[in-house]
């Protein structure tokens, strides 16, 4: 993400001198943490007002409220036989919420805590640390691969580098331009509902939109449950049911705007893929790796792509489903040419 800031700067000229490199790239990271930082600054204490007042709930007074409703569900299932006759529904909730607590190793859960927070801390010095030597030496990382590939396939590394290096900019900044706009979306269709912990559902439904497919239903599930929870508890069982609704219309119509209008939009120069590709390619990686694995999935394929585009691009198969991406590989070609 921030390599296009790093050609912008070394483009600028003062009095017939240029910016050092290493100075343009010190500056791109420290724009791009600065609006990471801004963003959190921003945000942070907001999802810590409305957490609070989701710890704030009277949840006993929810579940009085919604009594009725409730012993009508346990005779139904009496009736059918689902429960014994000195069950309840209460009493095997209670009984899964003990088990669950008795579950869990308050040690082994602080411990997996610490070094959760040790992992988090050393991951994002080292994201900074190598992020700055790879925006100075954008030659770094192909020297590093050169020297571990045969002389004849040098060329090709090259344009496979370099060709990946600015699609997938292009990626990363349009999957984070899609975030703000999603979490924006949803934050005012709550706001406009009058719930509110609008922009904490709506912080929480962008992060999983992240996620390809399943991501929208995930965040769409949280942020009912959330929604839910500003509901005073006389009118829960009144009007939990019509909020609900509401609340899906503004996921949906979110969803739509997001996947008719802004990712057509934002990933079109960088993905050059059919969506039955992308669809398979996500149900793979997710079978195989799960969430993370959906997350990764497309920017991995788009660089196998054009790794397949170097090295096969005589196959007629390579050339049927690469056509797209070859064309925008040519242009990005020519305008790098145009640059220079």
């Amino acid at each position: 993400m921030g390599n296009p800031l790093v050609r912008l700067l070394d483009g600028i000229i003062i009095k017939k001198k240029k910016i050092p490199h290493s100075i343009n790239a010190l500056i791109s990271l420290i724009v791009v943490l600065s609006v990471i930082i801004f963003l959190l600054i921003l945000i942070i204490p907001v999802l810590i007002q409305q957490a609070e007042f989701i710890s704030q709930v009277d949840i006993n007074g929810i579940i009085s409220s919604i009594q009725k409703p409730i012993d009508n569900l346990e005779n139904w299932l009496k009736n059918y036989g689902f429960l014994e006759s000195n069950e309840n529904i209460e009493t095997l909730l209670n009984q899964s919420v003990n088990d669950f607590l008795k579950s869990i190793n308050i040690q082994n859960f602080a411990g997996s805590l610490f070094n959760m927070v040790g992992s988090i801390s050393i991951g994002v010095f080292s994201v900074i640390f190598l992020s700055y030597f790879f925006m100075r030496d954008d030659q770094l990382f192909y020297k590093g691969i050169k020297a571990f590939t045969p002389r004849h396939s040098h060329d090709e590394i090259a344009r496979i580098l370099f060709y990946s290096k600015k699609m997938l900019s292009r990626y990363f900044i349009g999957l984070f331009t899609d975030l703000i706009c999603v979490t924006t979306l949803i934050s005012l269709g709550m706001y406009i509902l009058g719930l509110k912990n609008a922009i904490f559902i709506g912080v929480v439904a962008g992060i999983f939109n992240i996620i390809p497919y399943l991501g929208p239903i995930i965040g769409g599930a949280a942020g009912c449950l959330m929604g839910l929870t500003s509901l005073p508890p006389e009118l829960f069982a009144e009007q939990s049911s019509m909020l609900i609704i509401h609340m899906i219309v503004v996921f949906v119509a979110t969803n739509l705007i997001d996947n008719f209008v802004l990712q057509p939009l934002i990933f079109s120069r960088s993905v050059k893929a059919h969506p039955i590709e992308i669809f398979i390619v996500v149900l793979m990686a997710g079978t195989i790796a799960g969430p993370f694995g959906m997350i990764v999935a497309i920017p991995a394929y788009t660089l196998l792509r054009i790794i397949v585009i170097e090295f096969f691009s005589h196959w007629d198969f390579v050339k049927n489903i690469t056509s797209s991406l070859s064309v925008e590989l040519h242009k990005t070609k020519n305008d790098a040419h145009t640059n220079e």
